[in-house]
């Protein structure tokens, strides 16, 4: 039997070549349309399984089935839902998420119920989730309140949408920032943090032109990378004592 790692990674190719590379977007919209009716939907999933299929082996054709029936059954549901980049992610994930259960599957590695426990009663697990959770909510809150009062001195009701940016997109942002950083600390890459801070510096300098707004954007900035330091060299600090 091949090696679990080439076999998931043939999977997730195959899955990449055929919702990607072999589906058109005209494809798509006449899916979006026509839903259940839509006969480009069925030839989407045709070549979807045959993908699957060169790229398995006739060894595997159970594997290729399941993933041909919940290709469809993801992308028909998908059909009814808004065409907008979040119901993307969540589909591409559902795809996802059946690759792998058909990897786990293949491969008997799903945990049994002792090592379900044993990861349940280990600490370096909930250290991680509640770094990780510490990172995505509260610190996005106690930033919020920590420059709300200086957020409040460069608002006007003047503001247009384009002087604001997109919605909550510094939110994300953020978010997204604190969680390389605090992986970043933990395995010890300060070097990377330093190209992160500077590139981020760098474009911050570019689109905040008004000396108040770098200001406050600075303050809000240096606030994030403190937090998620500091999270980060915690988790480091537990996981090796």
């Amino acid at each position: 039997m091949e090696n679990s790692i080439i076999w998931l990674t043939k999977l997730i190719f195959a899955h990449l070549v055929s919702d990607f590379a072999l589906q058109k977007r005209s494809w798509i919209d006449d899916r979006n349309e026509r839903k259940i009716k839509s006969p480009l939907l069925y030839l989407h999933v045709l070549i979807t399984g045959v993908t699957a299929l060169l790229f398995m082996g006739f060894q595997y054709i159970q594997t290729v089935a399941i993933i041909t029936i919940s290709h469809f059954l993801i992308d028909l549901f998908k059909s009814y839902l808004k065409p907008n980049f979040r119901n993307f992610v969540y589909d591409q994930l559902a795809h996802m998420a059946v690759i792998v259960l058909c990897w786990c599957w293949q491969f008997q590695l799903f945990p049994t119920e002792k090592e379900i426990l044993e990861f349940y009663y280990q600490g370096n697990a909930w250290y991680f989730a509640a770094g990780i959770f510490f990172l995505v909510y509260p610190s996005s809150i106690i930033i919020s309140l920590a420059t709300k009062h200086w957020a409040d001195q460069i608002s006007t009701p003047r503001s247009s949408t384009a002087d604001k940016g997109l919605v909550n997109a510094g939110k994300y942002i953020g978010i997204i920032e604190r969680l390389i950083i605090g992986v970043l600390v933990f395995i010890g890459q300060y070097e990377a943090i330093g190209l992160l801070i500077a590139a981020k510096s760098i474009l911050r300098y570019n689109t905040a032109k008004e000396e108040v707004k770098t200001e406050y954007l600075l303050v809000g900035t240096l606030i994030s990378m403190s937090i998620a330091v500091a999270v980060g060299l915690l988790l480091k600090y537990l996981v090796n004592q």
